[in-house]
């Protein structure tokens, strides 16, 4: 196996690892069992399981990036007079949809962001901070789009941002303590509802 693909399939075994058994219960041999690989073949691409997990959420890092680039230059937002308030509840709810489904693109991903790699060490929590930080950009940038276009009322796009984040992974950990499947489209639903409560424009449409 070429050593991008063998370094991919490590990280993938790596993230159920974690996820099924913690970061703190989960060791080297423990990921090996999974990736069916030897130890040397692991220390040939990390140091130690630390070093994995770091790697699993810069990688996380570098889709949200990816996304906030694709995104800006995209526009999402006709005349505000000929949308109804309802479909642009639904636009807001499609682009909270595709942020989501970029960070937590499986249960895996979601249970070690969220409960796995929170207060490991510094480097760890720069980096999650980062992810923080890049997610609450993405929808800050959409929110002053939707506000140039006469979709929101004037607002602090910053401080709604981070509100809808935060809310979205209190969702996420809600799912975690419940073990309930965790459904994407049922929360980027909620958060946009939400969010859409003050925020629309009197220039929409009635329904």
């Amino acid at each position: 196996m070429r050593s991008e693909a063998r370094q991919r399939q490590i990280l993938a075994c790596a993230k159920r690892v974690f996820a099924e058994r913690g970061f703190h219960a989960a060791n080297v041999s423990h990921i090996c069992a999974a990736a069916g690989i030897g130890r040397g073949t692991l220390y040939q691409y990390f140091a130690n399981k630390q070093s994995v997990l770091t790697a699993i959420l810069r990688e996380t890092l570098e889709r949200v990036r990816a996304l906030m680039e694709k995104m800006a230059a995209e526009n999402l937002y006709p005349p505000p007079e000929t949308v109804s308030r309802s479909l642009a509840v639904a636009i807001s709810a499609k682009q909270l949809r595709r942020v989501l489904a970029v960070v937590f693109e499986d249960g895996d991903t979601l249970r070690i962001l969220l409960r796995e790699a929170v207060g490991l060490d510094v480097e760890v929590e720069k980096i999650l901070a980062e992810i923080d930080d890049a997610l609450i950009g993405i929808v800050e940038r959409d929110l002053r789009r939707a506000m140039d276009a006469g979709y929101l009322r004037p607002l602090d796009p910053r401080a709604i941002a981070t509100m809808v984040v935060g809310g979205i992974e209190k969702l996420g950990l809600a799912a975690l303590r419940s073990d309930a499947p965790v459904d994407l489209d049922a929360m980027a639903k909620e958060a946009a509802a939400l969010h859409a409560v003050g925020t629309l424009s009197h220039r929409l449409k009635d329904e």
